[in-house]
């Protein structure tokens, strides 16, 4: 796992807003041979397949964000929504099929998050977007990251929670990245580059990346 905070964000994401996405992400997942017909079997994708399955969930139906992302870019263009800054960062993460995650630090309950398996007994995960309370659920099986009993995001990065998401007046962010795999390591660096990047770009401050690992399984943002 890795993070950084970045803060200046309103003024950012008007930056973000008025520039728009710099690259053609669709053209180059296509010309790295990266098709919907093949995606499942893609080393990244199937290695996040892998891990869901691991949490007990059918893959095919609880897909990754990487997945999710880069079928719809393939499809029918890049995310479009409301906020400047998540199209910018679901653009990256579908351009390095690396997931990528951000929270409104405004928001988050306690100051610490851990990834962990989820606790039925205590945690409250309120997804984002068109699924109901409940249709995720979680069962000591699946890894959630969580903080304190409020998971901000279901089965590793399938979906955020509404709790916590960016809003249209987050000024500070916390941005997050997971790699399970020896080959989702590169993608996920290059990820957090071009992140790092646009967002400096746009006038943020952006604090430095951090990495937890199996040797060194915490930090401080």
């Amino acid at each position: 796992m890795a993070g950084f905070l970045a803060s200046g964000l309103i003024s950012a994401a008007a930056v973000l807003a008025e520039a728009g996405l710099p690259y053609d992400t669709a053209g180059e997942l296509a010309a790295a041979g990266v098709s919907i017909e093949r995606l499942a079997d893609h080393p990244v994708i199937a290695g996040w397949r892998t891990a869901i399955a691991a949490c007990g969930l059918k893959p095919s139906t609880y897909k990754g964000s990487v997945e999710q992302l880069v079928r719809r870019t393939l499809k029918s263009g890049p995310v479009r929504t409301p906020l400047p800054l998540v199209d910018m960062y679901c653009d990256v993460a579908a351009r390095h099929l690396a997931p990528l995650g951000a929270y409104d630090v405004g928001l988050l309950p306690v100051p610490d998050i851990a990834l962990r398996l989820a606790d039925p007994s205590v945690d409250e995960f309120h997804p984002l977007g068109a699924a109901r309370d409940g249709e995720m659920p979680l069962t000591p099986a699946v890894a959630v990251y969580a903080c304190g009993s409020t998971v901000i995001c279901w089965a590793y990065n399938c979906r955020d929670s509404q709790d916590t998401c960016l809003a249209s007046d987050t000024d500070v962010g916390l941005f997050l990245g997971e790699a399970v795999t020896e080959g989702q390591h590169g993608p996920l660096r290059a990820a957090f580059a071009d992140l790092r990047e646009r967002l400096a770009g746009a006038g943020a401050t952006v604090g430095e990346t951090q990495v937890a690992s199996a040797v060194a399984p915490s930090f401080t943002a």
